[in-house]
């Protein structure tokens, strides 16, 4: 009897494991796993790693599915950017989507130089005059370019790690050459790039390396001018013979080019000599774009050669102009001045435009292209001040699709449709999607006098109103 029973709780232990183990085939798994959900993970930047609830997931953009309902905690790390985290509680069946942005991680540097006050150039930008504390770059290798009007530049490099202060310290040397200027007969004006640096006999002491334009001139005398290159902590000399002037009246002026009126009538461009002048007084003007006119009364003589010599003040500066997208039409002050160009070959971004606006008073930039937002801006500049501005048009958001599926009408704009039937579209201003071919029962045109086109039909009424007539 023993025997018998132990025989049958045998057999109905193995009943019951042959049961259990019905409870694990794929059938039963499948409706399990029907109530699960999923969770989308997303980063800004891309490509960061993916830990839910302290485990790797692998790198973003990733899904996540089979979750069954709860909360979790979603964390993101890459290196360069501080670690970013969420926590969501997924209901049974949700599908989720998390979008996290990743805050750049910045270093801490310290810059300065010997002499200070050098100005700090870093990737094309100035950061300011040595010395500098800088907080705001992200991690990594910089070049950093020192300049200084009397000095000669120097790159430098620093990388910076982590958030330990790195200092760089630069040692400039001086970028200004000695100049001996003598003249025949003496009491000429020495002038360097038109700056009046005195009278001969002279030392000029710096004079900055480079280019520059050397000028001795006096009253009566054709002026002597020479271009020179100038090399840094160099001794240069100059010994100018004066020829006297014929008779009559030349006018000069710097630079070369201005427009010359005599009693108010243009008598040409300088440099320019006149002859046969009526004795007595005249008033002589100066004109050249970018500068400030001028006006000088003489009294001439007769039998006399006489001179006039305009310093033109420069009274403008350079506005350098780059517009996303191209092909938008620049206006200033009501008229239409230019259209910028691509750059690369790309719509996307157009080549700088250079535009001379007087100084001291405010200048209206309007820049305009069809199927943009216009934009409006003013703008100021000092003498010999060069602003750059780099303005983005926003874009005019026009729906022109309405894709049918089985689960939803979408409004959107048709970015284009693949070979194999899907249509990838813009349904929000920058939120794009893809719609599958076997999703699709119809694709309808949406007209601009759609409602839902009656924002795009506001800014483009708007834009045109801007324009200038």
């Amino acid at each position: 009897m023993i025997g018998k029973r132990f025989k049958l709780i045998r057999t109905a232990a193995f009943l019951l494991l042959a049961l259990l183990s019905l409870a694990f085939l794929p059938g039963c798994d499948m409706e399990m796993q029907a109530g699960k959900g999923s969770i989308v993970i997303k980063s800004t930047p891309e490509r960061a790693e993916v830990l839910v609830n302290g485990t790797v997931q692998g790198t973003a953009p990733v899904t996540i599915a089979g979750l069954v309902a709860g909360d979790y905690i979603v964390e993101l790390r890459k290196s360069g950017f501080e670690r970013a985290y969420k926590s969501v509680s997924l209901l049974e069946g949700q599908e989720m989507e998390v979008a996290l942005n990743m805050k750049p991680i910045t270093g801490l540097l310290l810059v300065d130089s010997n002499p200070q006050g050098a100005d700090v150039v870093i990737e094309g930008i100035s950061k300011g005059s040595t010395p500098l504390l800088l907080t705001d770059l992200p991690l990594g290798e910089y070049n950093l370019e020192f300049k200084s009007p009397k000095l000669l530049p120097r790159t430098m490099k620093a990388e910076l790690a982590d958030r330990t202060p790195v200092r760089v310290y630069a040692e400039l040397v001086s970028n200004t050459a000695q100049l001996d200027v003598t003249s025949v007969p003496d009491g000429a004006e020495v002038r360097i790039n038109g700056i009046l640096a005195g009278q001969t006999p002279l030392r000029i002491e710096e004079v900055q390396a480079g280019e520059a334009d050397v000028k001795v001139s006096k009253r009566g005398y054709t002026p002597y001018q020479i271009r020179m290159q100038f090399e840094a902590t160099k001794p240069y000399k100059v010994d100018a013979s004066l020829v006297a002037l014929p008779s009559g009246l030349t006018v000069l002026s710097t630079p070369e080019g201005a427009r010359i009126t005599i009693d108010n009538k243009v008598v040409g461009e300088t440099p320019i000599t006149l002859s046969n002048l009526k004795e007595g007084p005249h008033e002589v003007s100066a004109t050249l774009d970018g500068y400030a006119s001028l006006t000088k009364s003489i009294y001439l003589e007769p039998d006399i050669n006489d001179s006039v010599e305009f310093n033109m003040e420069k009274n403008s500066g350079t506005l350098v102009i780059d517009t996303e997208p191209a092909s938008v039409q620049i206006y200033v002050n009501g008229k239409l001045l230019t259209t910028t160009q691509p750059k690369g070959g790309s719509d996307s971004l157009s080549q700088p435009v250079r535009i001379t606006l007087k100084s001291g008073q405010d200048h209206m930039i309007q820049l305009v292209r069809e199927g943009f937002v216009s934009l409006t801006t003013s703008v100021q500049i000092e003498v010999d001040q060069i602003v750059t501005r780099h303005e983005i048009l926003k874009r005019i958001f026009v729906y022109d699709t309405k894709i049918i599926t089985d689960n939803d009408i979408i409004k959107c704009r048709m970015e284009y449709r693949l070979p194999n039937g899907n249509i990838y579209y813009e349904r929000y201003p920058g939120v794009y999607d893809t719609a599958k071919a076997a999703d699709i029962r119809d694709v309808q045109p949406i007209s601009m006098d759609d409602e839902s086109n009656r924002e795009a039909r506001r800014l483009i009424e708007m834009s045109r109103e801007a324009v200038p007539d």
